[in-house]
């Protein structure tokens, strides 16, 4: 039984999917597009997509847009750094944003049914533009407050991110619970804060946290 007031998220790899970064979704979809064919681009890969997602948020590219506008820049920008088929991106994205939305659309039940026991809250590293992603998809009310790292000006796993959130909650880290789909980011400094964890991953199973589950529908069975 998860003993605690607050459960706090990651948004990407545990919103938008069941433990899969946003990174190996774009991955997998520019591979099914004939984007990615030789042993040598995984490596490429990796490096457009880095330089694409500093890019974005080092230059506040994506603060007012939408979650396909926001796959549809980045899609873009690695498919050019890649000098591969620009004209690709737009399916891609489309393709990367209709997984996502399916599991938007799953977990918004989720969250409906804990938040009748729990205050709800968000930590991510996002782009500026996350409260108006949750808003898109009539998520933004469930929560008691949401951290855009954006906005903050610190990422995870720095422990200032997650000193903030104690302060919006206003509360002990012992009645707050962390789930993050990251054991390095999100799993070991929440766990330093003496905040309660749990890890979402279908591939990897942390010692570390506290609760290893599959899927965000398996913290149903731990409420």
């Amino acid at each position: 039984m998860l003993k605690a007031k607050w459960i706090l998220f990651d948004f990407g790899g545990c919103l938008d999917s069941d433990g899969i970064h946003s990174r190996v979704l774009f991955y997998e979809q520019f591979k099914k597009h004939g984007m990615l064919t030789g042993p040598e681009d995984l490596y490429n890969f990796q490096h457009a997509y880095t330089f694409s997602d500093r890019k974005v948020i080092d230059e506040g590219l994506i603060q007012k847009e939408n979650l396909s506008s926001m796959n549809r820049m980045m899609c873009t920008l690695i498919a050019k750094k890649l000098k591969a088929d620009e004209s690709k991106a737009e399916r891609i994205a489309m393709a990367i944003t209709e997984t996502q939305a399916y599991y938007l659309s799953r977990n918004k039940k989720i969250l409906e049914k804990l938040e009748l026991n729990y205050n709800l809250g968000i930590i991510s590293n996002f782009s500026g533009n996350l409260e108006m992603v949750l808003k898109e998809f009539d998520l933004h009310s469930h929560f008691k407050f949401v951290i855009d790292s954006f906005h903050v000006g610190v990422e995870k796993p720095n422990p200032v991110i997650f000193k903030l959130a104690l302060e919006k909650c206003q509360d002990l880290p012992a009645n707050i619970c962390f789930i993050g789909d990251n054991p390095e980011r999100d799993i070991t400094p929440a766990k330093k804060i003496g905040m309660k964890t749990v890890l979402i991953s279908n591939k990897v199973t942390n010692t570390v946290a506290d609760y290893n589950i599959n899927n965000l529908e398996e913290i149903l069975k731990l409420t």
